[in-house]
């Protein structure tokens, strides 16, 4: 079966735009789409045209029990009468719904019955056409009457065999890193190349101001912030973050755009170096340390939305559909890789320190015993605490009993902690947008 010509009105009464694709070869990714009506209005369902498509499970996403396929008769009629309208982008009478599977494809054509070469949708994820969309429903299955090939599968692992190099560190944080590893560095040293960069050196700025410190009088100089404030170690680590991340962009919207992602990267460091302050010693988890660490722990969604964005999309896509799900889960399934599995290899690949590697590796990891696990308990502490705010991907928002002994925590030293940080709230809403700008 092909799709009706009435699919190819429909966009252009919506003003969507689309283009005339290649000859189809074996290897095209083509697709139908089928048009359902109600009494709420039309749906289109687009999925692969190997997939037959599965009425039951569209009318249970949907909750719409009453869709019905419409017959060549209705297409035909709809076909003329779409045909005599002006544009109406505006209209809120059509949904699209994509099948999961789509995700595996770079484009999406579909056949039209009246032409001999497809039609190409355009790139979802800088279309208007995803605004109408509910992405990563499992409406079809492989229909056992095509005779079809096995389709290419979405892995990412398999991608990134073709990539030269990952992300090269940006020149700040190269220069940070020579301090780090340079025993006779000093404030002065610091100072000089946090100053090379305004944004950051505002970051700073504010940081040593906030009420997280308890500061009394007005901090007005780097030196002051690093020496009587901060400290050289808190500062280096703050800023070789804040500079890494500087290599990425992600889209600002979605479970893991730009302004989530960076939401639950400050509050975790922030989280991170305030509860680091009150573990035993015998510990040895350095609060700027721990700050590095709960700021680059999920690192791997920057790698992903910056080298697979249309991945990205879809990704983020199926999560908003699967509030549920864990996300490793998803990932797995949809990306054949993991953000662990992206942010060790790029920490790998730029020669960080083995704390914030054991961070990323381990972080979903509940039971983990081994090298820096005292760095990876306290991350999965504060993925807990924020869980209950809406920001992390952690898989509860139940305080680990079991964390907080291993760590010498009570559970109300990590709730007061929580507590200041919410009380801190529009300072460190300032250098969240500062990050995701």
């Amino acid at each position: 079966m092909s799709t009706h010509k009435v699919f190819r009105t429909v966009l252009d009464y919506l003003a969507i735009t689309t283009q005339i694709g290649v000859s189809l070869t074996a290897d095209d990714n083509y697709a139908e789409a089928v048009l359902l009506k109600d009494d709420q209005g039309f749906v289109v369902a687009i999925f692969p045209a190997s997939h037959k498509l599965e009425l039951a499970a569209l009318n249970a996403i949907l909750q719409r029990q009453e869709l019905r396929v419409l017959n060549r008769e209705d297409l035909d009629a709809l076909h003329r009468y779409f045909q005599q309208q002006p544009p109406n982008p505006a209209s809120k009478g059509f949904k699209f719904i994509f099948a999961e599977a789509l995700a595996e494809y770079k484009n999406i054509m579909i056949i039209l019955d009246e032409q001999t070469q497809p039609l190409q949708l355009p790139p979802l994820n800088f279309s208007a056409l995803s605004n109408r969309s509910l992405f990563g429903s499992h409406i079809s299955s492989p229909d056992p009457d095509e005779q079809t090939g096995d389709t290419p599968k979405l892995d990412i692992r398999e991608q990134l065999k073709n990539i030269q190099n990952l992300p090269v560190m940006p020149d700040m944080a190269l220069r940070i890193m020579e301090l780090k590893n340079n025993p006779d560095a000093n404030i002065d040293q610091l100072v000089e190349v946090v100053s090379m960069d305004v944004s950051i050196s505002a970051q700073v700025m504010r940081y040593a101001n906030s009420a997280l410190f308890g500061q009394h009088g007005k901090v007005k100089t780097l030196n002051d912030a690093i020496f009587r404030v901060l400290g050289y170690e808190n500062v280096l680590h703050m800023v070789l973050g804040s500079a890494m991340a500087k290599a990425f962009k992600l889209p600002a919207n979605g479970p893991l755009g730009a302004d989530t992602f960076w939401q639950n990267a400050t509050y975790s460091a922030s989280l991170m170096q305030k509860l680091s302050r009150e573990l035993d010693k015998s510990l040895d988890v350095k609060p700027g340390l721990a700050y590095l660490c709960g700021l680059l722990h999920n690192i791997g969604y920057l790698v992903l939305g910056s080298l697979f964005p249309s991945e990205y999309f879809w990704f983020n896509k199926v999560l908003s559909a699967k509030k549920d799900t864990p996300v490793i889960e998803i990932e797995q399934r949809l990306l054949g890789i993991t953000h662990i599995e992206l942010g060790e290899q790029l920490m790998q690949f730029w020669h960080m320190p083995e704390e914030i590697i054991s961070v990323i590796a381990h972080h979903h990891q509940i039971d983990y015993e081994g090298e820096h696990d005292s760095y990876v308990h306290l991350l999965m502490l504060v993925d807990q605490i924020l869980k209950g705010h809406n920001m992390s991907d952690a898989d509860t928002d139940e305080i680990s009993e079991d964390l907080c002994s291993q760590l010498g925590l009570s559970d109300e030293q990590v709730y007061e902690a929580m507590d200041e940080m919410l009380q801190c709230g529009e300072e460190l809403d300032v250098i969240i947008k500062s990050m995701s700008a």
